[in-house]
């Protein structure tokens, strides 16, 4: 089986590279209005129609073609995603695309360590570093397809397109995964051994840069009203919130290599089917509920984990979410939820409630996989069988 995945490479600084980026930024400039056609985004093939004549000569003609597929992607990216488009995108950021083979490409990675690339003056061998955590990428690509070149803070830094082969996944052991909070990751395995991230810390951190953002754009407000320059609090609001962003970028990218790492050989790592809105006004009531929503990272600790899971060969699948936190695990009766602790009256079971929710998640995936009833409990268990249900108290899903 053979995915994609994307690695970073540090280029080694060069003018004519850098003036190839400028080049390239310039071309984007210039095909931005047109491929806005007022409103209504031209597609690749016909912004290559009207445009190519125009551009063509600045770049060679396989970047100039990378170039429109550029800016025809961003509208297309920006429509897919349900943007309001009322005017030509500005491309700010110097970037060049290089396809990447060995006869008749942009760039060509050779065996010596060096990167052959075309720039503006001429053909080039420019060295090249690997960061450690992208070596092993690199040791096992089969195949690499592009070189997307930006530039930040003087630095030249490479996007490497490339495929792996990975292994067939081969799910059979269920491993239920429960995303809060607090605890940020709670999983057990068929044999009941547990895994715990918390994510407090993190937690902790956002709600406080929170806080200091709300005072700075109080203070932006302030400054606005009085028509003062208001760069400087402009910049300082840009700074904290990529530190937010990477803070809870790089904690959903250690929690989801962890989870992976301790799952068994062969499992499938179960999480919950949820259903929840974007947390604006109209969607979710309440600023508090829509505060917390917005600042709970569990779509992006799933899609590290569904990233991860993949390139080892292990299934990700998810059940339905209904209960798993207020049915016990052992009788499948409703119980008591009282913060992290969980009891149920009618077995005297109890247990931390997150993992209670994991096992819950892990058995009704077992049962579903096997084709019985949702419920583990032993109503559902009866009707399975053409027998009565017995009286109970609680509900069962």
């Amino acid at each position: 089986m053979q995915i994609r995945r994307t690695a970073t490479i540090i280029i080694e600084p060069d003018s004519d590279l850098l003036a190839t980026l400028d080049t390239s930024q310039h071309v984007k400039q210039v095909l931005s209005p047109i491929a806005f056609n007022d409103g209504k985004p031209l597609g690749a093939i016909a912004l290559q129609r009207k445009a190519y004549t125009i551009v063509k000569g600045t770049l060679n003609s396989q970047m100039t073609i990378s170039a429109i597929r550029q800016v025809s992607a961003a509208y297309a990216s920006a429509k897919r995603n349900k943007h309001k488009v009322t005017k030509p995108f500005a491309f700010k950021r110097k970037s060049a695309l290089f396809l990447v083979g060995k006869r008749g490409r942009d760039a060509d990675f050779r065996s010596d360590g060096t990167l052959s690339i075309w720039t503006v003056g001429g053909r080039k061998k420019l060295r090249y570093t690997v960061p450690e955590v992208f070596q092993e990428l690199f040791r096992r690509a089969k195949t690499i397809d592009s070189l997307n070149v930006i530039e930040r803070g003087g630095k030249l830094i490479g996007r490497v397109a490339m495929t792996i082969d990975v292994p067939d996944p081969q799910g059979i052991l269920p491993v239920g995964v429960d995303l809060n909070e607090t605890n940020a990751l709670v999983a057990i395995t068929t044999d009941d051994q547990v895994l715990f991230v918390s994510g407090r810390a993190v937690k902790i951190r956002n709600q406080r840069t929170r806080k200091t953002r709300g005072r700075v754009q109080r203070k932006l407000a302030t400054r606005k009203a009085e028509k003062r320059d208001t760069r400087s609090v402009r910049r300082l609001l840009k700074r904290l919130g990529r530190k937010q962003s990477n803070r809870t970028r790089t904690f959903a990218q250690e929690t989801a290599k962890q989870l992976v790492r301790w799952a068994p050989k062969r499992s499938v790592l179960v999480f919950e089917d949820l259903d929840i809105p974007q947390p604006q006004k109209g969607k979710i009531r309440g600023a508090h509920c829509r505060r917390r929503l917005s600042q709970w990272p569990r779509g992006l600790i799933l899609q590290w984990v569904r990233n991860k899971a993949e390139e080892v060969g292990i299934v990700v699948a998810t059940v339905d979410p209904r209960y798993t936190s207020q049915n016990c695990s052992r009788c499948g009766l409703r119980g008591k939820r009282a913060r992290h602790r969980f009891s149920c009256p009618s077995c005297g079971f109890e247990d931390h409630s997150d993992i209670n929710a994991a096992r819950n998640i892990r058995n009704r995936y077992t049962v579903s996989r096997d084709g019985g009833p949702l419920s583990t409990g032993p109503e559902a268990r009866a009707s399975a069988a053409g027998k009565p249900p017995a009286a109970r108290r609680g509900v069962v899903d």
